[in-house]
């Protein structure tokens, strides 16, 4: 008996949770689970994990019900099938039904004869029809959730057990996702939610009454904002407390509450004071309101001030603001105007007719001025500290706003003839989604920024949508729009635009113009020495980058990989869509192409190879040029995904010319450094193509005198003189067929010109023997893979192939010589030399008797597979031998 295979004590079987090859649900499981966690809200959570659970399990009906542990009832969330409306109408108790019992047990259930089942009960109004089910009870730390079933309906219809296992590994992800859906619904509530009264608090007063705003702008409405602040409240919190004045505060809540319509929205947006904004209201429904109101908060009495009044003010949009922070502004003045005439009024704001409480007189314009200086002295401070442009864009934005209360701003770049949009706050009004800086890119002279871009010159503009120069975003509403737009000047240079919006007509003035001048001024400074940064770490980056590239070129391993590793480098410098090398060929000095990134898909068509004519315009070239799409397509069709524009740098080697090939855009405004990277990458390239080239030509001088000192040994016996060389090509093809790397195959070779150097040291009586050898002579002969191990030993370089050598006459039963390896422990490249040396042996005439022929030799290698020969080696020499 053989001995044993190794096995390693570290390994330990593992169960598998499938069947053998059907391991692909469970890879797709692991996509979903991460597409179901994603999604935020509890309607997306419950449509991802229906959409998902079809291509998973595939169902007829899915339903997913929502648990309520308090009252033990089920109720329908989700149904996909005939009967949806049904189910959606439903709820029933734990214990009823298979579910019923799924939830109670905190346990799945398959039943693949559903209808039979003694728990089953049927949704009213559905039909009794055989059918299988899936129950899956929802738990997410350790609390019930829901549960969700799968149906499939027939006398046929069944689950298997691993999609049984499927849904409920399934059922831990969707229980998670609904759970983590449920809290982010509930913080979101609690961040926009006043927790005394429970009515929207001052964050989303504001966010509701910006939506609002852009609603009606769009549909060109109208927008009413009531304010309300209830008098001598200070009274209440000082006599008795603030317990006894919260009460009555969530008193007031109650009643605000009940007086609104479903569409109206109720904040509280201070201590004591509150807000009603009325989508469509106008002057007489937000009148009509406020007293309404204010009769109801008449019957609430608090004994420190006797009836409760509410001074009252109303604005209106866009009439009298067209952005929430002025409408806001509006309201308040006609509140407090209300207040200062006297408790419990109702005033709507009068531009013309404002009151205030007594407080010192400061005008408008002072206190607006002084806004604006210190706002432009810590604009200052925050773009010298700045070097990145789309950074120093948004600061110009946000900074902006603490000023302008503005619809959007949009801060551009100019490019040549291109104004690329660098920073973008807050909306665009209508059906685009996405990026907004995606919709914004335009074009010199074109619009109103491109005006302002070609001319240098500021622009005012009282209604965008109707300027001779306006032009509507694609994608955005038609909407009441003001613009304000001016240059980036940076000396006689204008290098970008910066543009800001309000809603309504006519909402910016001269003030609003000179500050974004100046501010302007300060970001095209900043602007300019961001640039002039980038430029500096973008040659910092190159460099670094070149010298990486030339590190990986370095240790490239011959003239395919060198070139392979150089196109690769080079998309990645360069950001090129597809790069290729190109050498002359030595014979008739055709461009011939080394390698491409990325390869060309199987069986389209690709060029490889330039004929000599086609060169002569190009030959006397050493810099880097461009060839245009029409020069391209006199060679060759235009390679898909490009333009057919091409930087081409040329380089020498060994007096062949080549170059590399780079795809860059019809137009770019880095063109001269990206040839300048390119003749870098060129240099670097011809270096690495000469030291392979080299390297090469040594290697074959190498290779050609171990095949002479192998065959000299194997002279010995003029019978197989070519034996080395001949068993080395024919093991090389099956290394081929097997898949073996380049690096491996050149081990084979080596390893198959070397096998038998040991038998240096067996006497030519004994290898020439014409008959059986004796046990000694056996003994001797077999000594020769340990001699020829200890012959290679020496040179450092056939460290690999050494082992190789010492195992070339080990069987794959561990029957062979010298240690009696066995299967896998044998290396593959000696497994592959013994089946070729043993074929070649049967097939050749030998001292001791005469060739078997083909055929015979076949057969014997098939009949020792899997004992003296590896299968796997003898199936490929097969399929060698039979392709020759």
């Amino acid at each position: 008996m053989s001995d044993p295979a190794h096995i390693d004590p570290t390994h330990r079987p593992q169960m598998s949770l499938v069947t053998a090859g059907s391991t692909e649900p469970y890879r797709r499981l692991a996509e979903i689970f991460h597409d179901v966690l994603s999604e935020q809200s509890l309607d997306a959570v419950l449509e991802r994990i229906a959409d998902a659970l079809a291509v998973l399990i595939p169902y007829e009906d899915v339903h997913i019900y929502e648990a309520d542990e308090t009252k033990r009832e089920l109720s329908a969330v989700l149904a996909r099938g005939e009967w949806a409306d049904e189910v959606m109408r439903e709820t029933f108790s734990f214990g009823e039904g298979i579910t019923g019992w799924a939830v109670d047990h905190r346990e799945a259930v398959l039943a693949n004869k559903a209808h039979l089942d003694p728990r089953v009960r049927f949704v009213p109004g559905t039909p009794i029809e055989p059918e299988a089910l899936i129950a899956v009870p929802l738990i997410a730390r350790g609390q019930l959730k829901g549960t969700l079933n799968i149906y499939r309906v027939g006398e046929e219809a069944a689950f298997s057990d691993e999609e049984f296992l499927l849904a409920k590994r399934f059922g831990d992800a969707a229980a998670l996702a609904i759970d983590n859906a449920h809290i982010r619904a509930r913080l979101e509530h609690q961040a926009e939610t006043d927790a005394l009264t429970g009515l929207y608090n001052h964050r989303a007063f504001h966010d509701r009454l910006r939506r609002a705003l852009l609603d009606a702008s769009a549909a060109h409405d109208t927008v009413a904002l009531v304010m309300l602040d209830l008098d001598d409240f200070k009274k209440v919190n000082d006599v008795y407390g603030h317990g006894v004045g919260d009460q009555l505060l969530n008193q007031v809540a109650d009643v605000l509450r009940t007086s609104v319509r479903t569409t109206d929205v109720v904040c509280r947006v201070g201590g004591e004071e509150f807000a009603v904004i009325l989508p469509s209201g106008d002057l007489r429904s937000a009148t009509a309101l406020a007293e309404r109101i204010g009769a109801a908060l008449g019957t609430l009495e608090a004994e420190a001030v006797g009836r409760l009044t509410v001074s009252t003010g109303i604005a209106l949009g866009p009439e009298n603001a067209a952005n929430p922070r002025e409408l806001v502004a509006c309201a308040e003045a006609a509140m407090m105007t209300a207040k200062t005439r006297g408790n419990g009024l109702v005033v709507p704001f009068d531009d013309s007719d404002r009151e205030r409480p007594a407080e010192a007189s400061v005008r408008r314009d002072d206190v607006r001025s002084i806004a604006h200086l210190k706002m432009l002295q810590s604009l200052s401070g925050k773009l010298s500290r700045l070097n990145d442009v789309v950074q120093i864009g948004l600061t110009i934005s946000d900074e902006l706003r603490l000023l302008v209360d503005y619809h959007n701003c949009r801060v551009f770049l100019r490019d040549e003839d291109d104004l690329v949009p660098l920073a973008f706050r807050g909306t665009l009004t209508g059906t685009a989604t996405g990026d907004p800086t995606r919709l914004l890119p335009t074009k010199v002279g074109r619009g109103i920024t491109g005006w302002v871009a070609e001319s240098g010159t500021s622009l005012l503009v009282g209604d965008a949508a109707n300027h001779e120069l306006g032009e509507r975003i694609e994608g955005t509403a038609d909407i009441e729009e003001s613009l304000l737009a001016v240059p980036l000047n940076y000396g006689a240079r204008v290098t970008g635009v910066i543009v800001i919006s309000k809603l309504g007509l006519d909402q910016f003035d001269a003030d609003d113009l000179r500050l974004l001048e100046v501010m302007a001024g300060h970001a095209s400074v900043a602007l300019e020495n961001a640039r002039l940064y980038e430029a500096q770490r973008r040659e910092a980056e190159s460099a670094k980058a070149l010298l990486e590239f030339s590190r990986e070129l370095a240790e490239a391993a011959g003239i395919t990989e060198v070139a392979e590793r150089a196109t690769v480098g080079t998309i990645r410098i360069l950001a090129s869509p597809s790069v290729s090398v190109w050498l002359q060929s030595g014979a008739d000095g055709a461009l011939e192409k080394l390698a491409g990134h990325p390869e060309s898909p199987p069986g389209a068509p690709s060029l490889v190879r330039i004929p000599a004519e086609h060169l002569e315009p190009w030959l006397g070239r050493r810099e880097p040029y461009t060839v245009d799409p029409d020069d391209y397509a006199a060679i060759a069709s235009v390679p898909k995904g490009t333009q057919g524009r091409f930087a081409i740098a040329p380089f020498v080697v060994e007096g062949r010319w080549g170059v590399v090939a780079a795809a860059v855009a019809l137009k770019s405004g880095h063109e001269d450094r990206d040839l300048e990277l390119l003749a870098s990458i060129a240099r670097q390239t011809r270096l690495a193509l000469q030291t392979a080239t080299s390297f090469e030509t040594l290697e074959r001088t190498f290779l050609a005198t171990v095949e002479a000192l192998a065959n000299a040994l194997e002279a010995k016996d003029e019978n197989t003189s070519s034996h080395a060389r001949w068993i080395t090509d024919l093991a090389l093809q099956v290394g081929e067929e097997l898949g073996l790397e380049p690096h491996e195959l050149k081990r084979l070779e080596l390893g198959a010109l070397f096998h038998d150097i040991g038998k240096i040291g067996v006497p030519s009586r004994i290898l020439a023997k014409p008959g059986p050898l004796t046990a000694d002579e056996r003994a001797l002969v077999e000594t020769h893979p340990i001699v020829g191990e200890r012959i290679l030993a020496p040179i450092e370089q056939l460290g690999e192939v050494r082992l190789i050598v010492r195992c070339a006459h080990e069987h794959f039963d561990g029957t062979g010589y010298p240690d009696q390896l066995v299967g896998e422990q044998i290396p593959l490249e000696s497994r592959i030399v013994l089946a070729c040396d043993a074929y070649h042996a049967m097939t050749t005439d030998r001292p001791y008797r005469r060739s078997l022929g083909e055929d015979e030799a076949k057969r014997r290698l098939v009949e020792a597979s899997g004992t003296q020969f590896d299968p796997q080696v003898v199936d490929a020499l097969l399929r060698v031998l039979g392709a020759v």
